[in-house]
């Protein structure tokens, strides 16, 4: 009868090192696990922070580029606004001067070439050939209209000016 308590003592000593390897391994395993883990989870958040950091880089490199070129078509604006303003001035000028001269200056004359075939101008300025030189005068409304459409004429050519110099600015940047 001993014997057979003795075997039952070795098979529950071997149940109990059996139970306890487990144990042993898996708090081993789970230790490692954890370091795991662990490492893991640092090296996720150090990636995490890296991209962080250069899309931070990227957006306030944007932002330089964006300032730079707000102040650079600031100062384009500034030039041509000031050659507009200057043309503008010179126009004006020459308006009041216009208005102020005497009958005799008042009326703008226009030289035009002619063709033989005009027979209003032809008739005015005798007989003349393809070539010949004709001289026009304008009425005061239309020399008073003059000033208005080369104000026009000034402003459109300044804008013109500034957007060629836009697109020739933004292809050089491409």
């Amino acid at each position: 009868m001993l014997s057979k308590y003795r075997l039952w003592l070795q098979i529950g000593g071997l149940v109990a090192l059996v139970l306890l390897g487990f144990w042993v391994g898996w708090s081993w395993q789970g230790a490692n696990g954890e370091a795991a883990l662990a490492r893991s989870s640092a090296a996720h958040a150090n990636t995490l922070g890296e991209i962080a950091r250069a899309g931070q880089r990227q957006l306030q490199k944007q932002q330089e580029l964006l300032v730079a070129e707000r102040e650079r078509l600031q100062a384009l604006d500034q030039e041509h606004y000031g050659e507009l303003e200057d043309a503008k001035a010179d126009n004006e000028r020459l308006r009041r001067m216009y208005a102020g001269a005497d009958a005799e200056r008042r009326e703008l004359r226009i030289q035009v070439r002619v063709a033989r075939a005009d027979a209003v101008v032809s008739e005015t300025t005798g007989g003349s050939s393809v070539g010949d030189v004709a001289a026009l005068e304008l009425s005061p409304e239309a020399g008073r209209a003059f000033w208005s459409i080369r104000a026009g004429m000034i402003e459109d050519q300044a804008k013109l000016r500034y957007f060629q110099q836009l697109e020739r600015d933004r292809q050089g940047a491409d």
